[in-house]
């Protein structure tokens, strides 16, 4: 662009993880627009990621029932000059173009891609790519070339005083190592079971290691299964952290363990957007590549399942076994331990 825009507004209106991947975006656009209002456009459930974040002037949240005529209307009146579609949804695309906000950013290749009036040719379908390198594309057409290359994720202090409390509270010193834990999942992959997440909590367990387990306050279930398979109680048991933290508390825990353990779900991209190094369980399924959707920006082990001799277990979708054993758990503490062995 030959001068700096006024108002940009930054739709991605999907899950945690996702926005959580938009995140560079927003800094890069600080950077290079200082005095320009960011406007991040994003669903009522991932607000907290973006809600204070100093690259971030601004939050609009869509509503899943709001309409397309009051969407235009709400667009008109945030009055931004380009609008970048990072999530490209048709009714979002074509009410930016019926605001008629004068640059329109989005991807090239959809049917709704007639209301952009700058098209970025990438095809996410290929996941050849990063997904935050796919959204950093979009950045590049309003000229820039120097893009942020990890995730920018302050956490604030009250945050870090309240992961501190809580923990101390669970019985773990504020210089205590331990290792997190997130057996949970929202499904858009296949994830380890919860017995062999039990069987790895075990292993470090016997290693003298603290363990904290993390869940939603809907995820009650899943862990129980993994109680279950942990079986009585010894004198070092695992410290359980279920619903009792908000989003940006979660990530002060986070930034306090010395390794993440996850399947591939938004609470590993937030381990990774606070700097904590991680251990990734990916499952076969193209789409759901660690090409695109693994850590990024932070030390990281990706672990995909070895040794698959079934065909539809290799191509990740199998009804006779679970293609998640092909990562043992044993392969999964190996990768563990050099995380362990430096410290932080």
């Amino acid at each position: 662009m030959t001068s700096a825009p006024r108002h940009i507004l930054v739709s991605r209106t999907d899950k945690i993880g996702d926005l959580l991947l938009s995140l560079p975006v927003f800094e890069t656009l600080k950077t290079a627009f200082p005095q320009t209002k960011i406007t991040a456009l994003v669903s009522p459930y991932a607000r907290d990621i973006v809600q204070g974040h100093p690259c971030v002037d601004a939050v609009e949240l869509v509503e899943p029932g709001e309409g397309f005529f009051q969407l235009q209307k709400r667009l008109r009146e945030m009055a931004p000059d380009v609008f970048l579609a990072l999530y490209p949804r048709p009714k979002l695309a074509l009410a930016a173009w019926a605001a008629r906000i004068p640059l329109r950013v989005g991807t090239a290749f959809r049917w709704y891609a007639l209301a952009f009036n700058k098209k970025i040719r990438v095809h996410r379908s290929l996941c050849d790519r990063h997904e935050a390198d796919y959204n950093l594309d979009l950045a590049r057409a309003l000229g820039l070339e120097r893009v942020a290359d990890k995730i920018l994720f302050p956490v604030a202090e009250s945050d870090r005083r309240f992961a501190d409390d809580l923990l101390k509270e669970k019985g773990i010193g504020p210089s205590e190592p331990f290792v997190a834990v997130h057996p949970g999942h929202k499904g858009s992959a296949l994830n380890w079971s919860p017995e062999r997440y039990a069987r790895a909590i075990q292993g470090l367990l016997a290693q003298g290691r603290r363990v904290v387990v993390t869940a939603g306050p809907d995820e009650t279930a899943l862990i129980a299964k993994v109680q279950g398979f942990l079986g009585p109680a010894g004198k070092n048991k695992p410290v359980l952290l279920i619903g009792e933290c908000t989003l940006k508390q979660l990530a002060a825990v986070y930034a306090r363990a010395d390794v993440f353990l996850s399947g591939s779900t938004g609470t590993m991209h937030l381990a990774a957007a606070v700097g904590t190094p991680t251990v990734a369980l990916f499952c076969p399924i193209p789409a759901t590549t660690p090409k695109r959707w693994g850590p990024w920006g932070n030390r990281a082990t990706v672990l995909l399942p070895e040794g698959l001799t079934c065909p539809d277990c290799q191509k990740g979708f199998c009804s006779r076994h679970d293609p998640m054993d092909g990562i043992p758990v044993e392969r999964v503490l190996a990768a563990l331990q050099p995380y362990l062995s430096k410290g932080r």
